[in-house]
């Protein structure tokens, strides 16, 4: 029997829920920066630390611009930029856990957690044709990248935004046509592996909970309590 990757994938997806919550119902803001700072570290940790400060800097200046708006007024532009900048601060922790479920749960592992948790095949099915249609559209979008520049089709970032709709149509046009295919051999994969409606999956791959798993919980947890303490009782920002 192989080793299921740790941690299992109904505590990441736990956590997803958990962060969801936090990040958009947390009102003071010293709370919502160590949540950010708690997701940046679990992130340094799974994907690396010049990732991890990838997140820091974008996260950085994307709050400093924030402020400076607060600061600076300007008519309706400090309203309203600084609503979709505060959108984007309370989105990020989220994408990085979701982007953490999907690079940490094998497919067949993560399709196994969910049937224990009674999610139905009708929904599984489509789920499992979604979860790799997306990196395959991007790496779709590498390959046409690649097709544009030895056609001499490639612009610059200044003829991209003097002509947009041209450049839109270089990548659209040739992902619509590949995306219907893409579907079929992605559908037809997934029945090959042993999907059906009826009938109930294998896995190679021993899927429980254990003694990792339920300590990794125990920290979300306490993590989780401690923000909440810290946003009702601390406001240092």
């Amino acid at each position: 029997m192989f080793k299921t990757t740790k941690p299992d994938s109904r505590i990441l997806i736990l956590q997803i829920i958990i962060v969801s919550i936090l990040s958009f119902s947390l009102g003071n803001w010293t709370a919502i920066l160590l949540l950010f700072l708690v997701v940046d570290l679990t992130a340094c940790y799974f994907f690396g630390v010049r990732t991890g400060m990838k997140y820091l800097a974008a996260y950085g200046i994307t709050y400093g611009i924030q402020r400076l708006l607060l600061l600076v007024f300007i008519p309706v532009l400090s309203q309203v930029l600084a609503m979709f900048l505060i959108l984007f601060l309370k989105t990020i922790p989220v994408y990085i856990m979701i982007l953490l479920l999907m690079r940490r749960s094998p497919m067949n592992e993560l399709l196994t957690a969910l049937r224990k948790l009674h999610v139905p095949m009708l929904f599984l099915i489509p789920f499992s044709v979604m979860y790799r249609y997306l990196p395959t559209i991007r790496q779709e979008c590498k390959y046409i990248h690649e097709s544009l520049l030895m056609r001499g089709l490639h612009s610059s970032k200044k003829m991209v935004l003097k002509h947009p709709m041209r450049s839109a149509e270089h990548y659209l046009v040739p992902l619509l046509f590949r995306s219907e295919q893409i579907t079929e051999e992605l559908s037809a994969a997934t029945l090959c592996k042993g999907l059906h409606i009826n009938r109930e999956r294998s896995c190679y791959v021993e899927v429980k909970l254990q003694a990792a798993d339920y300590l990794y919980l125990a920290g979300l947890l306490a993590v989780s309590g401690i923000l909440l303490y810290v946003n009702s009782h601390i406001y240092l920002l």
